[in-house]
């Protein structure tokens, strides 16, 4: 990271592991095959082919050694706004607010901390996108702008806060803060408080020395059920940590699950409780309509024993599950 207060600006750099990891695999790459090509006896056909993957590894350590010794910033900010490798320069009237979440941005990958970068006019962006040939754009127009911490050498919440410094008037909306406009959240049961507090000490209790961050993420549509601990651990350096939640937070998950159920909005699908150890309070997010994207849709008959377990009134049920059911 370089930092110029005269003319306002901040890079960061993508970290160095990678790129030396993929350089002594390209070189490896790049020397196995000169055994064939420098064997007298191997035939033509052989020895043409080793040339070819000699030289097409070859590149790759090019790539690599460029890489290292030329560069290139990951993230550039200034007062007028940043620009992010990949993408277009990104002026700050163009942010309507910067999102922190929690999830897998890949299916099949971790869940991640990142930051989503909400535009006031997403189709216009994604425009300039096209024109710089992201070909993977074309498959998705309406990929949302994810800041991720891969490319990154410091915590992506770090990185956002530096976003605010060069523009004090950027909204920053946390990962426990419901997005304005979504419906109120059905009353609650006198059982839930009870629950809920009994939750968070069973999750607290589990956590490893250090913690700075916790999220508990779970999912249960019928039987389907899935659940996961994010960790932000402090330390020499911030770093990032998975865990699987016990039995007794599944068990109470369950129970979470119960004492919430509305006879006209159902109860809850998905969801996440948040910890800071900064902080006393924990904050629960619940969705009674979906369920996180990188999960796979529950089958039907788990679709059918969620409504027959906690029916809900027509109206009341998300398109993707009468979908799913019909």
């Amino acid at each position: 990271m370089h930092a110029s207060g005269r003319e306002s600006i901040t890079e960061y750099y993508p970290p160095r592991t990678g790129a030396i990891i993929a350089l002594v695999f390209f070189l490896v790459m790049t020397a196995l095959p000169g055994f064939v090509v420098f064997d007298g006896g191997a035939q033509l056909v052989m020895r043409v082919l080793a040339a070819f993957v000699m030289a097409l590894f070859g590149f790759g350590v090019y790539a690599m050694l460029d890489d290292l010794l030329r560069p290139q910033p990951t993230l550039l900010v200034t007062d007028q706004g940043f620009t992010y490798r990949g993408f277009p320069h990104v002026a700050w009237a163009e942010v309507d607010r910067v999102r922190l979440g929690i999830g897998r941005l890949h299916k099949g990958g971790r869940a991640e901390l990142f930051a989503e970068v909400v535009l006031r006019d997403p189709a216009e962006f994604r425009e300039r996108v096209r024109a710089l040939g992201d070909v993977t754009v074309r498959r998705d127009a309406d990929r949302p702008l994810f800041i991720v911490a891969e490319r990154l050498p410091v915590p992506v919440p770090a990185v956002v806060e530096v976003m605010r410094e060069h523009h004090p008037g950027l909204v920053i909306q946390t990962v426990e803060e419901a997005p304005s406009g979504e419906p109120p959240a059905p009353p609650r049961s006198p059982d839930r408080d009870m629950v809920e507090s009994a939750l968070v000490s069973a999750l607290t209790d589990e956590l490893p020395a250090g913690w700075n961050l916790a999220v508990l993420w779970f999912s249960l549509v019928g039987d389907d059920g899935h659940a996961g601990i994010q960790l932000e651990l402090s330390g020499a350096g911030t770093e990032e940590q998975e865990a699987q939640p016990s039995e007794e937070v599944l068990m109470l998950l369950n129970r979470l699950k119960e004492v919430c159920y509305d006879q006209m909005t159902g109860t809850w699908l998905s969801g996440q409780v948040l910890l800071r150890s900064t902080s006393a309070k924990a904050q629960f997010t619940l969705s009674f309509t979906e369920i996180p994207d990188w999960l796979p849709i529950p089958e039907p008959d788990e679709c059918r024993r969620e409504l027959a377990t906690y029916p809900r009134a027509g109206d009341e049920i998300p398109a993707w599950l009468r979908q799913r059911i019909s």
